[in-house]
């Protein structure tokens, strides 16, 4: 009288499928909890694999994106370098804090930049469209850091440059948005290293090592900690895993005694209540591993919203392999692990609270 009224399955169904199936449905809090567990591990493991990838692959895209190899902000002119305008407004920080934003002013025929805007329009680098959500055909205003002045630009590209927040625009509209001279430049473009300039004629010499140097720091600075992420994720996965499924196995140990009593086999106490519990898992893995990838890459542009520039999130599609794969090893341990504990289920529990 206190159990509940089961519903009724299909007679069609094999009646090994209808057994597991009856197991699955009368224990659907514990798989439910089984969901929540696996997507738990799933993004600690998905954590401890993309963070090297995603920097490595970033290293290639400003590599091969770069400007130019060498950029120097110089004092005196110098020959074979081309000319172009560099400065630095701020964000409005209305969202968030505000942050620098370098402001290119190129030649018209750029051997470097190729724009592809009319004369009062802008292109935005690629890693300012990501990370502030901005489009073609938008305005964008950015302020003086050092003073009230604000400046308005409307948005007519986006220049695939991953590395750095940045705005380009034609040298002449640069020139005319901060009043300067027709023939205003404080910067050079150059493939070749400058050798034959004084040091103290360069205030700022850019080049794409430094570009790659945040990345580079990461990859050295948490590398250990990765290996950490993907140890304790493993570890997450057996022990939430095994926890769950061995609630299931001892909520149904005296049915498990009575099929043992009417004669089946363990192989086939396995097949009704372990391949039960294995069509959940690897069934979560499967939808959880899209949404860990759907919740990673909405945390990680908060995390590097409150830094300065953007770096890409990209998961190679190994990437999701290796956390089936990992989600799969795992669960293979904690099959043998109640395989046991299957087998040492006594034949008389049947006989125990028997009304």
């Amino acid at each position: 009288r206190k159990k509940k009224k089961a519903f009724r399955l299909n007679t069609r169904i094999p009646i090994m499928r209808r057994f597991q199936l009856r197991v699955i449905f009368q224990n659907l809090p514990n798989h439910i909890m089984i969901f929540f567990g696996i997507f738990f591990a799933n993004f600690i493991l998905m954590f401890g694999m993309i963070l090297h990838p995603m920097l490595t692959h970033f290293q290639d895209m400003v590599t091969s994106n770069a400007l130019s190899t060498y950029q120097y902000v110089l004092k005196t002119a110098e020959d074979g370098a081309e000319k172009f305008c560099l400065s630095s407004l701020d964000t409005l920080g209305e969202e968030r804090s505000s942050e620098g934003v370098s402001l290119y002013g190129v030649e018209p025929d750029s051997k470097y930049v190729k724009l592809d805007v009319s004369d009062d329009e802008v292109e935005i680098s690629s890693a300012y469209s990501e990370k502030y959500g901005v489009e073609k055909g938008d305005t964008i205003t950015l302020k003086d850091p050092y003073g009230s002045d604000k400046y308005k630009f409307k948005v007519g590209g986006i220049y695939d440059y991953p590395s750095t927040i940045a705005v380009f625009m034609d040298r002449s509209l640069y020139n005319e948005t901060f009043d300067k001279d027709d023939t205003y430049f404080n910067a050079y473009f150059s493939d070749e290293e400058i050798t034959d300039i004084d040091d103290a004629a360069i205030a700022t010499e850019i080049t794409v090592d430094d570009l790659t140097k945040t990345s580079r720091q990461l990859i050295r600075s948490m590398g250990s900690m990765m290996s950490l992420f993907l140890v304790f994720g493993s570890l997450m996965f057996i022990l939430i895993l095994y926890l769950l499924s061995k609630i299931i196995i001892e909520k149904n140990a005296q049915s498990i005694s009575m099929v043992k009593i009417l004669g089946y086999s363990n192989r086939e106490i396995n097949r009704i209540y372990l391949h039960s519990t294995t069509i959940v898992v690897l069934i979560c893995i499967l939808l959880t591993v899209p949404l860990c990838n759907w919740v990673m890459a909405e945390v990680m542009k908060i995390v590097f919203f409150e830094y300065s520039g953007w770096i890409v999130y990209y998961v190679p599609a190994v990437t999701y392999a290796k956390i089936i794969a990992a989600g799969v090893i795992c669960y293979a341990v904690v099959t043998f692990l109640l395989n046991r504990k299957v087998k040492k289920i006594p034949m008389s529990d049947a006989l125990k609270n028997v009304e």
